[in-house]
């Protein structure tokens, strides 16, 4: 798995102060207007060592960091299937007080599509909070909405979307 940036302390990617993980590489549409292009090219940033997760770890400790966002590139890519989910229920188990945030440009329905095949999927699903999913979309932006570029963007309780066993939306 490779990283573009990690933001130690922010308030721009979900609610409160927290830590923001840029990940590398996108396999999906290369939206036109994405405001991370340069997270595009999975042979670019730089490898999610051990010493990267500690110092994730490490920012989480404060008591007035509420939570972790995991951006991208794409983080539901297949590239980072063998270290994203094991970092989430690291900080899930350690830090189960943190709200865990992911966005992708993948739709609700397309994710449900991938867990009828076993995947790593499922451990990143059960372990974060809340998803902010969709491809962004040049034509519906909409820079009065929260966490969100595009209208079309969707932003799911996940937890209650689990437990209720239907899409069910944090912010309409």
């Amino acid at each position: 798995m490779r990283y573009n940036s990690i933001n130690s302390c922010e308030c721009a990617n979900g609610l409160g102060w927290g830590v923001s993980l840029f990940t590398q590489g996108c396999n999906l549409l290369h939206c036109k207007g994405c405001f991370n292009p340069e997270t595009w090219d999975f042979k670019g940033g730089k490898p999610v060592t051990t010493e990267v997760e500690r110092k994730i770890y490490e920012l989480l400790k404060p008591e007035y960091i509420t939570r972790f966002s995991v951006l991208g590139g794409e983080p539901l890519s297949p590239q980072n299937f063998d270290q994203l989910p094991y970092i989430i229920l690291t900080i899930r188990t350690n830090y189960p007080e943190k709200k865990i945030w992911m966005w992708t440009g993948y739709t609700w329905d397309e994710i449900q599509e991938k867990l009828k095949q076993p995947t790593k999927l499922w451990v990143i699903l059960n372990n974060i909070d809340y998803l902010v999913a969709g491809p962004f979309i040049q034509e519906e932006k909409d820079l009065t909405l929260k966490w969100r570029g595009s209208r079309n963007q969707e932003i799911i309780d996940v937890q209650e979307s689990i437990n209720q066993k239907k899409k069910v939306l944090y912010i309409k």
